[in-house]
């Protein structure tokens, strides 16, 4: 199903419905359960929503890691994109790859598993980002309610994190690096909810080593940042009345060396089965620190990534949290020294060592920015609410208020919609475009080789169809020499148009010229 602009907004009012009665229940009834699950079946509503929305593969980077856990369906172990080539290529192009090691697994076994059991569609294959955006809502509520001893910003970081708008767009696929990056932030969430839970357990082991399990599953999804909560827990020991506890570093020593056990392994394969492409992997990797590799950017390029991430009022009050939160009786003032750092840390290190920049780089730490939001939003509410003398009656009627407006400026609605106007020509082609994928014949397709799809689209059919697809055709030689080989080949043709093909493929009858017209 296509949606429009309205079909778009009626499916995010009826989404949210849950979100404002939840609101009523946890200010005015003051039934916190209750409205918590009420928030929690709204945010899953809302990313239901947003997995339905695009009915295509988006390009940068959906695509390439629908095909990949695609293939990765039968053969976990073995991650490609192209299942084999015919045609030379070039190792170093990512988007061409056989073996495919460009990012790590976890987040791709996690979609293929989600494939497996729900079908090679679009639904399926964002549904397990869609439950981690979902969880991720409850891990902001309980880390803010270990860190802040205030239920009211719990709820709202809630509210904020259930309705944010970039969140709910890399589980639509629209924001690149779309599920990875997804996958990354919600088991960094994890680490911090992990280690709240840690230090408000009396340091019970466990948590401990359910932190290690986290980081390393986040380095499994994204590399080595996923190490940054061992840095903040180790600044927290520091500070507390355990710095001298032995047994305390023994905690992370163990912890560190679970991540490890999790995230090694894959690594010492890799490096065994496909040696050449891992070495290509690592090297692109240690790229990024010197090289900008198509994504430049100065040192203030995070800092201007904020409004897209999050509202432009919304970071008024983020600076309001930071600055007073410090002289909050109720937040843990250590967990806060140690959360604050690590978001500066984060934001250092991507905007002054690391030269390639990209949006979602800082995004790990999102759960944290939103819990100092809204204790920026409460403050800011309580400094106005004694001014003028308000009873508790009217304060939680405002904050009812406040609440959803909150969740309103986080959601972005109007961006959502403009993204899916009937007026986004780039959207319509794709819609085409696949609808034209989907209705192919199967039993021609498995004759054929195809050729001169759009650009990178080729991608996108191998998703859909099981073929061998390129988005350009070779020389008349080596496809002569093809042919000789046995290869059919079959072929999309363009009126008027810089794809159009050349005689030696248009005049030679054994090769099949496609009906689908592609936009």
């Amino acid at each position: 199903m296509v949606f429009n602009e309205n079909e778009t907004l009626g499916g995010l009012l009826l989404a949210a419905i849950p979100a404002v009665l939840s609101v009523y229940f946890y200010f005015i009834r003051e039934k916190k359960n209750i409205a918590v699950i009420l928030l929690i079946i709204s945010a899953f509503l809302l990313r239901m929503v947003m997995i339905s929305l695009d009915p295509y593969l988006h390009e940068w980077d959906e695509r390439y890691h629908a095909l990949v856990a695609k293939n990765m369906m039968t053969m976990p172990f073995k991650p490609m994109l192209f299942t084999k080539h015919i045609m030379a290529y070039n190792p170093l192009d990512w988007a061409y790859m056989h073996i495919w090691v460009h990012k790590q697994p976890l987040f791709l076994w996690q979609m293929a598993i989600s494939m497996k059991v729900f079908g090679v569609n679009t639904i399926g294959l964002r549904l397990p980002s869609a439950i981690m955006g979902t969880i991720m809502v409850w891990l902001t509520y309980d880390i803010s309610r270990k860190w802040i001893a205030n239920d009211k910003v719990a709820f709202i970081a809630a509210i904020l994190s259930a309705f944010s708008n970039y969140t709910l767009e890399l589980i639509s696929g629209w924001n690149s690096l779309d599920h990875n990056d997804l996958a990354f932030v919600f088991y960094m969430t994890c680490c911090f909810w992990a280690f709240t839970r840690y230090v408000y357990s009396g340091y019970k082991i466990k948590w401990a080593l359910l932190i290690g399990l986290f980081a390393g599953a986040a380095i499994l999804n994204k590399w080595l940042v996923g190490l940054l909560i061992f840095g903040g827990w180790g600044l927290y020991l520091i500070l507390s009345e355990h710095r001298f506890d032995y047994k305390k570093y023994i905690h992370i020593a163990l912890s560190v060396i679970l991540a490890c056990v999790i995230f090694l392994p894959w690594q010492f394969y890799i490096l065994k089965a496909f040696p050449a492409e891992s070495a290509i992997a690592f090297e692109y990797n240690r790229q990024h620190l010197h090289e900008d590799l198509g994504h430049p950017g100065n040192v203030f390029y995070h800092i201007r990534f904020l409004p897209n991430a999050y509202h432009g009022i919304l970071l008024l009050f983020l600076l309001v949290g930071i600055s007073s939160i410090f002289f909050s009786k109720e937040a843990n003032k250590k967990i806060t020294i140690s959360f604050i750092a690590m978001i500066v840390v984060i934001f250092s290190f991507f905007s002054l060592v690391v030269a390639t920049k990209m949006p979602a780089f800082v995004y790990p730490v999102s759960s944290l920015m939103l819990v100092l939001m809204a204790y920026g939003i409460y403050y800011t509410c309580t400094k106005v609410f004694s001014y003028l003398n308000l009873i508790e009656p009217h304060r939680n009627q405002l904050f009812c208020i406040v609440a959803l407006a909150a969740g309103f400026l986080s959601l972005k609605p109007a961006l959502i919609i403009e993204h899916r106007s009937e007026k986004n020509l780039a959207r319509n082609n794709k819609i085409a475009n696949t609808t034209a994928f989907k209705n192919m014949d199967e039993a021609i397709l498995s004759k054929y080789v195809i050729l001169n799809t759009r650009a990178y689209e080729n991608i996108e059919l191998m998703y859909y169809k099981d073929v061998l697809a390129y988005h350009w055709y070779p020389s008349n030689e080596i496809l002569d020499s093809l042919q000789n080989l046995g290869y059919k080949f079959a072929a999309f043709e363009y009126n008027d148009d810089n794809q159009s093909l050349p005689e030696y493929i248009t005049n030679d009858k054994e090769i099949l010229i496609l009906g689908e017209v592609l936009k």
